[in-house]
């Protein structure tokens, strides 16, 4: 018989509540911004009101009960997914093992804020290199997968048949300029919303735009320079990816003066870089900001989410109703999803449960 570990939305976010006290200086651990932002995002979930509102636009009023045992592996690169997961398993009762190493204390101190033991919750620190699969997988109902291809493809291999499989990810975002302001100060504000976007989690979740669409060279020319003067005073990303940045930035311009159609820049010092170029990620910095001189016809397939610039429907022909996106959004907000909108396509707290059919016709 399945162990039913539910608590309300209530219940919910007053742990939530109680865990941001604590939570101030030491979660998640990321730059500034990203950290506050985090913070900002669990303290709209901390509410009740909010909780109640996305269990009924993920579960209707439809009949379900809980899937049994539930293995996340999320990127640790996702601050909030993490903290996401547990929330998912508590409204929906489910027993979880969550894997984690960097945010590890946070979580523990939201599982027992929830009332929650290790047997209803395993915060579980392992590495994916030495792994047992055997005995990770044992007895578990669902394994929830948010990061690479590679650990998708993974756990697709080694779980066993009647095991469902919650994926999300690998994803791409992107984000569109439709027309280059004017006057100085929209032209700031638009490199500010593309910056905010785009360092916020160090472009390293799904929802961050890993290329810019703008509709002419001139276009790109101008966000092109604008960006540049900006690349010195962005949080600086970690050594091992500011040398990465730097071979590849040589080799482009190697490839340049051969004649390939690449442009960028890097700043030594932050790691950051620009580049204008075709939609060829071979020709890609790892990190930065990617101008593309091309039409939405290059936006295949779906796209997680995708940030325009302006917001107004003067950007209607530029970039149609009809692009494959899966989230639309003003840019400067593509990390701001409705917390009661699907995630790639799903209902979130649906994947956690099993509906239960009321038909009681023989």
């Amino acid at each position: 018989m399945t162990v039913d570990f539910r608590r309300s939305p209530a219940e919910v976010a007053s742990a939530l509540r109680l865990c941001l006290q604590g939570w101030q200086d030491d979660w998640p651990v990321a730059d500034v911004a990203t950290a506050e932002f985090c913070r900002q995002r669990v303290r709209m979930l901390a509410d009740e009101k909010v909780l109640t509102a996305k269990m009924n636009a993920d579960l209707g009023d439809r009949s379900w009960r809980p899937l049994g045992h539930v293995l996340a592996v999320i990127s640790e690169n996702d601050h909030l997914g993490v903290i996401a997961a547990l929330v998912a398993a508590a409204l929906t009762g489910n027993r979880l093992t969550l894997k984690s190493r960097s945010s590890q204390p946070a979580l523990l101190a939201l599982r027992d804020a929830l009332g929650w033991n290790d047997d209803a919750c395993r915060i579980a620190d392992w590495d994916s290199l030495s792994q047992r699969d055997d005995e990770l997988l044992t007895a578990v109902d669902a394994v929830l997968m948010a990061g690479s291809a590679d650990l998708i493809r993974h756990y697709r291999q080694v779980a066993a048949p009647g095991v469902r499989l919650i994926e999300y990810g690998p994803q791409m975002s992107g984000a569109g300029i439709a027309e280059w302001p004017a006057s100085a100060a929209l032209q700031n504000a638009c490199i500010d919303a593309l910056i905010r976007d785009t360092c916020l989690f160090m472009q390293n979740v799904c929802s961050s735009p890993q290329f810019v669409l703008v509709p002419d060279d001139d276009t790109a020319k101008a966000v092109f320079a604008a960006l540049v003067a900006r690349l010195a005073n962005l949080p600086s990303l970690p050594e091992e990816i500011r040398l990465r940045q730097l071979l590849k930035a040589r080799e482009l311009a190697l490839l340049a003066r051969l004649g390939e159609a690449v442009k960028l820049e890097v700043n030594a010092e932050t790691g950051w870089g620009v580049s204008i170029s075709a939609m060829d990620t071979a020709n890609w910095l790892p990190r930065g900001f990617r101008l593309i001189v091309a039409g939405s016809a290059m936006l295949a397939p779906i796209l997680q989410t995708f940030g325009i610039w302006p917001a107004s429907d003067a950007v209607s022909a530029e970039f149609p109703d009809d692009v494959p996106v899966y989230h639309r959004c003003r840019l400067g907000r593509m990390h701001e999803r409705p917390l009661t909108a699907p995630h790639d396509g799903q209902w979130e707290l649906a994947q956690w449960v099993r509906f239960i059919s009321c038909d009681t016709t023989p």
